[in-house]
Order: C-alpha cells, then sequence, then structure tokens
C-alpha cells in the first residue's frame, strides 16, 4: 500500500468517535516502511483528535519493534500481513 492510498484511508476513518480499528492486510515491506507508515498514523491521529492507542503488527517480520512505538502498545497480530491501528477519539 502507497502512502497516498494510506493517507486516503486515514482520511475516510478520521475523526472518529470511540474506539476505531484500522486493519491493513498489504503490511509494508521494510521497517523504515512501517515506521513512516505509524509516524504517519500517530500524526494524522492527533490532527483529528483521534489517538492511535494500540498497534498490532506480525512481530515475526519486525521483530525490533519491541512492545511500544513512541509510546504507543505494540502487540503481536500472530498473522502475517495483518497490521491493525486501533484509535480512540
Amino acid at each position: 500500500m502507497s502512502m497516498v492510498d494510506f493517507e486516503r484511508m486515514l482520511n475516510a476513518v478520521l475523526p472518529a468517535t470511540g474506539k476505531t480499528s484500522l486493519t491493513l492486510t498489504d503490511v509494508p515491506g521494510s521497517e523504515d516502511s512501517l515506521v513512516q507508515l505509524l509516524e504517519k498514523a500517530i500524526v494524522s491521529g492527533n490532527q483529528r483528535h483521534s489517538r492511535l492507542t494500540e498497534i498490532c503488527l506480525p512481530m515475526q517480520q519486525y521483530p525490533a519493534m519491541g512492545s511500544q512505538f513512541w509510546h504507543v502498545p505494540v502487540e503481536d497480530t500472530g498473522q502475517s500481513n495483518v497490521l491493525r491501528l486501533v484509535f480512540d477519539g
């Protein structure tokens, strides 16, 4: 998924009232691309008053991500090619 497509998707779902989950089945191919995507999600969420509160990703593909990314908890989806971002607005 391109960053432009991701931004369009964020614009469509944010701002949201309450908890909103965005699930992507086309995860970035590299950790650098994933970091860019997550940074964009954090900034976009904050600008739209829908804070990113949880990141679920395939830890097997991104073992260096650890348990937090910029103070957002990171969990393992246990599934390859599934990235879930949870926003709370």
